[in-house]
């Protein structure tokens, strides 16, 4: 009986090999936990690494415990640009946010007004006799 195969001898996992060597990714849970995952932050005086989290409690532990005589900035200075950057972007958006509602109620006031304009416009001069 003669070698058979379906796929072509070396060819798919030639090239899966390939693409792990060269990082492409090709599963798709693998490329959500990628798009999704939490950038790493490392402690300039010790070197350990943390995960950039919304409060960041393990790498404020970590300075407190591990390096009080230091400042946050100087153990952490990644997190402290981040929590800037945050906060700049909230600010932002929370100063459009107020423009909005105001915007709605001066269109809402204006269409009011247009509409009870067009009404005293079309109502009807002579009354029935």
């Amino acid at each position: 009986r003669a070698w058979s195969s379906r796929a072509p001898r070396g060819g798919l996992l030639a090239s899966q090999a390939r693409d792990a060597k060269d990082g492409v990714v090709r599963n798709d849970i693998e490329k959500r936990k990628l798009a999704t995952a939490k950038p790493d932050v490392t402690c300039t005086v010790c070197g350990s690494q943390f995960k950039l989290t919304k409060r960041n409690v393990d790498a404020r532990t970590h300075h407190s415990s591990k390096h009080p005589g230091k400042t946050f900035e100087e153990c952490f200075p990644e997190i402290v640009a981040a929590e800037a950057a945050e906060a700049k972007a909230a600010a932002a958006g929370a100063g459009a946010a107020k423009a909005a509602p105001k915007k709605k109620a001066d269109d809402a006031a204006a269409l009011l007004a247009e509409g009870l304009a067009g009404a005293a416009a079309t109502k009807p001069k002579g009354g029935k006799r």
